[in-house]
């Protein structure tokens, strides 16, 4: 079989819960989402995820999705918004 090495973006987000935080991640290009306890956990399950979802592509003679991570840009900005509520 032949070993084929893919390189799949993974955005992880900070959510707060009511027990604290979990960090969610999601693959853009497969429509994979996941989670863990922290980074290292939703990475780990992520990856997990990934492979279940390439070996059941696999299994299903369908093409596997190769994407370059260069096309992505990922942007944080701060915005100044003025309310007379509070924003959470």
């Amino acid at each position: 079989m032949k070993k084929n090495l893919l390189n799949y973006l993974i955005l992880i987000e900070k959510e707060k819960t009511k027990k604290g935080y979990i960090y969610v991640s999601q693959v853009p290009s497969l429509g994979i989402s996941d989670f863990g306890k922290n980074v290292d956990e939703a990475v780990n399950n992520t990856e997990k995820a990934i492979k279940i979802y390439l070996k059941t592509l696999s299994d299903l003679k369908k093409e596997i999705p190769q994407v370059n991570a260069e096309e992505y840009f990922v942007v944080n900005k701060k915005i100044e918004f003025t309310s007379p509520i509070a924003v959470v």
